[in-house]
């Protein structure tokens, strides 16, 4: 983890950009084909298909657990929420723009990785589980391995309870995204927030 903070410390926020791009472009490709060969690319997209119904649960659930984890991150000591520094390097200083446009990406391409092909055709676990596994840079860290686990929980029930929308499950990843990404831009704008800064003084 450290390897990888030290070798985007490094980089311009636009290099930053560019390899998220890629990573997840190369993602996006890689679940546009398997859902071809599965199953035929118009056969899917009835996937993506739009319901008022559980985009509403959607926006619902990630407007409330988005704050919670701003509420937690503002009562725990910075120790269990620091996921290394890697965060820090992404989000402060950039545009909140910027920010909506990496959430978006990363948003659709996760969904449409772990949702719209491991949860569709191996099941509501392997899912959660697979989730939990890629974000491994929480792996050694408590509170953000179960933060991590609980929210993947969550995105897979909202999939399966939706009838396997997927529309709403990206909406809820976006927005969730897009909240804890702009309130972490503002704690580190004002030098890690104030039970944050607390904490260090301590």
């Amino acid at each position: 983890m450290a390897n990888q903070v030290d070798v985007m410390r490094k980089m311009t926020k636009k290099e930053i950009t560019r390899v998220f791009f890629i990573q997840n472009g190369l993602l996006i490709l890689l679940g546009i084909g398997i859902i071809f060969i599965s199953t035929g690319i118009l056969q899917w997209m009835k996937e993506l298909s739009f319901a008022w119904q559980p985009v509403c649960w959607a926006v619902g659930l990630a407007l409330v657990w988005g704050a919670i984890n701003i509420a937690l991150d503002r009562v725990l000591p910075e120790r269990f929420t620091d996921d290394g520094g890697l965060n820090k390097l992404i989000f402060k200083d950039r545009k909140p723009l910027d920010i909506l446009l990496l959430c978006v990406l990363i948003g659709f391409t996760e969904e449409l990785i772990f949702r719209g092909v491991i949860q569709f055709y191996f099941g509501f676990w392997a899912s959660v589980i697979l989730f939990v596994l890629v974000h491994f840079r929480y792996l050694n860290k408590v509170y953000l391995l179960f933060n991590v686990t609980i929210t993947s929980i969550i995105i897979a029930g909202l999939f399966q309870f939706s009838n396997q929308n997927l529309i709403s499950v990206i909406m809820f990843h976006i927005l969730f995204n897009f909240i804890g990404a702009l309130d972490m831009r503002m704690r580190y704008q004002n030098g890690g927030g104030v039970a944050h800064g607390e904490e260090r003084r301590r």
